[in-house]
């Protein structure tokens, strides 16, 4: 999506906002939020984003960018019974396919037929992670961005079915476990341009947790699994060469083609998430971490054990920060076995490449400070120095010719955050 028609989105959001009644009635909500966001870096090898949903543009190649972070969210909420809510959210930001279904982000009916219970049908955030309910809301972390080794790699926001949560009180802590079942499709860039791209889906998606809050203290225990439903177009003549090539009957060489087939593929690939976050908060010191394990029975999705610990200080309205996040893979590099003779450039060698071309090894250092200029908006600067190493640049776009090489980025980013 070009500069112009992001900003034409983002104006149109604010205009709506504000030309709609502050409080049209006491049951109707409009609220708002937004972040305007300018990143510069050092390589222009690398097309970098804020999650892999995200397709570099002209403008990423001269090292800065609008982009990246720049978003707005507008959201109603409506109630039309003391135990009814209707909401929704529309995000207008960068990705690679930006049309009303990918736009909504919310469009739920919630019901609380008790005080304790609380439950949603429609499309409803994806509860998988500490930060999943404010993870587009930039005014409401620290950071200018949450750590893309920890939620670049899986940009679900939402999903299309229904949930239910529980509350309860113990001691001076109130605990919530919900439950989640439903689907979602998003769509990621695969190739170069707008055309070249894939709309994966998750079916049979499935997600648990259980969080426990107190005036210092929040923890949260998510797990999560969905099966992926549909194949990629575009290795349609790469499985094909691999189906010939199975189908030979030759010793070593057609069990490893059968075998780089299934690894290759993105239909039917089984893929569970499970994370672990707490944040602590004083009003003085804000320290947040989260672990995360994914897993998934195909090589094509990467399997991988993330992490993420931030420390955070208080000076009146100034907050300077340290970050570290990191993502190492669980398997080893995929290589060959054998020798398929003719068949090696044009279809072993491809598939390899494509078996490894997911793998995420990368590690971020992030050092900000944030100034709350205002009781609705901040202004952020962060620095990131990210390292890759080989084959583990699966979160970035870059040129193919130093695909194999380790890879530093340094970048630089200023955002204005705020809600209305």
């Amino acid at each position: 999506m070009a500069c112009h028609t992001l900003v034409f989105r983002i104006t149109l959001l604010l205009l709506l906002a504000s030309s709609w009644p502050a409080q049209a009635n006491d049951r109707l909500r409009v609220s708002g939020f937004g972040t305007l966001g300018y990143t510069a870096d050092n390589n222009r090898d690398i097309y970098a984003t804020r999650d892999i949903s995200q397709l570099p543009n002209d403008d990423y190649r001269t090292g800065a960018n609008w982009l990246m972070d720049t978003r707005v969210g507008l959201q109603l909420e409506y109630k039309p019974h003391e135990q009814l809510d209707l909401v929704a959210q529309v995000v207008a930001r960068d990705h690679f396919k930006a049309d009303l279904d990918s736009t909504t982000e919310l469009a739920y009916l919630a019901w609380h037929p008790r005080p304790q219970l609380d439950l949603r049908l429609g499309r409803i955030p994806y509860d998988a992670f500490l930060m999943s309910d404010h993870r587009n809301v930039g005014y409401a972390y620290t950071w200018v961005r949450p750590p893309m080794e920890f939620y670049g790699w899986i940009p679900i926001f939402s999903l299309d079915g229904a949930d239910a949560n529980y509350q309860w009180r113990s001691g001076d802590a109130s605990w919530d476990v919900k439950a989640q079942l439903g689907k979602s499709q998003l769509w990621v860039p695969v190739n170069s341009g707008r055309d070249g791209g894939y709309l994966f889906k998750a079916n049979n998606l499935a997600a648990l947790s259980l969080t426990r809050q107190t005036s210092l203290w929040r923890v949260k225990l998510a797990h999560s699994r969905f099966t992926s439903g549909n194949p990629l177009a575009a290795l349609a003549p790469l499985h094909a060469g691999l189906d010939a090539v199975a189908a030979a009957a030759i010793p070593g060489v057609s069990a490893e083609a059968a075998e780089l087939r299934e690894e290759v593929d993105f239909y039917k690939a089984k893929i569970s998430y499970t994370t672990f976050g707490a944040v602590y908060d004083d009003n003085t010191w804000v320290v947040q971490a989260e672990l995360g394990v994914s897993t998934s029975t195909k090589e094509i999705v990467p399997s991988n054990r993330m992490a993420y610990a931030s420390v955070a200080r208080r000076f009146g309205d100034w907050t300077p920060f340290v970050v570290w996040s990191v993502s190492r893979p669980q398997a080893g590099v995929r290589q060959a076995a054998n020798n398929w003779g003719g068949s090696n450039a044009t279809v072993r060698d491809p598939a390899i490449f494509l078996a490894n071309s997911m793998r995420i090894n990368q590690e971020t250092v992030s050092l900000g400070v944030r100034w709350d200029l205002h009781t609705q908006a901040a202004l952020k600067l962060q620095l990131d120095s990210t390292r890759a190493e080989p084959p583990g640049a699966g979160l970035w776009l870059r040129a193919p010719q130093y695909r194999g090489q380790s890879s530093r980025l340094n970048q630089l980013t200023a955002t204005l955050d705020f809600v209305f």
